[in-house]
């Protein structure tokens, strides 16, 4: 049997994430041969490895796994209620300090993290993606070493609402600079972002207004500088968190 297709639609895969072979097979948690023995020996790995390598690519794993079966669609062995929960792939593509300002950091394609998260069928056809979280100044809501998914404002056409968690850059000394915090906007018309911390270091708001935010270097209040310098990017719409 051919196994053509299948290296067609990995070797797309590939050139639209712009990852390598070796990078896909350790994203994917499989052996770092598993597409080259494809290519090299004709046939396809166990379906468990696809079904990884699939997720890391960023494509449904039905899209290899019928490729594998000579382009027929393969019958599904899950039973009808797990097929009742869509999944939907993220890529991982930076970190944060959540409640701190710190460098933003956006990894290289090749540096992405595919992870598998349900649907969101509030923002469908809108792109979703993934941050790890570091630090604890936010550990009420994100433990160290949790990933958010949010989707950019310009994308959905929106601020954020009351309540909603957002990411926010800033344009610092060294570059831009991230955080993430909850958004409150009051009946006065106030906008503040509040960290969300059992830490008493990190308590302290961020009051938006028409002409100043308060900023300073470690999150804490201190002088003035102009709200343009500040840019809330996007809003936080689920996250992951290891147990």
């Amino acid at each position: 049997m051919s196994y053509e297709l299948l290296l067609a639609r990995i070797d797309e895969r590939l050139k639209a994430t712009g990852m390598s072979e070796r990078k896909a097979c350790i994203t994917a948690d499989v052996g770092l041969n598993t597409i080259r023995h494809i290519r090299k020996r004709g046939h396809a790995p166990k379906p468990i490895n696809l079904q990884k390598l699939a997720v890391a690519l960023g494509v449904n794993p039905s899209y290899f796994l019928d490729a594998a079966a000579g382009g027929e669609p393969v019958q599904s062995t899950q039973s009808s209620e797990a097929q009742e929960i869509p999944v939907g792939t993220v890529f991982v593509k930076g970190a944060v300090q959540a409640g701190l300002w710190q460098e933003a950091l956006d990894w290289p394609a090749e540096d992405w993290r595919a992870i598998n998260v349900p649907a969101d069928n509030r923002f469908i056809g809108i792109e979703r993606f993934g941050l790890l979280v570091r630090g604890s100044s936010m550990n009420r809501v994100y433990p160290e070493g949790s990933i958010a998914i949010a989707v950019r404002t310009d994308c959905i056409g929106r601020m954020p609402r009351t309540g909603e968690r957002v990411v926010v850059v800033k344009r610092g000394e060294s570059g831009l600079e991230a955080t993430i915090k909850k958004y409150e906007e009051t009946a006065e018309g106030r906008r503040i972002l509040w960290p969300e911390s059992y830490d008493p270091a990190f308590q302290t708001p961020l009051i938006l207004d028409d002409v100043a935010l308060a900023l300073s270097q470690d999150g804490h209040d201190a002088d003035h500088a102009s709200a343009l310098d500040l840019e809330i990017i996007a809003i936080v719409v689920g996250s992951y968190r290891p147990e």
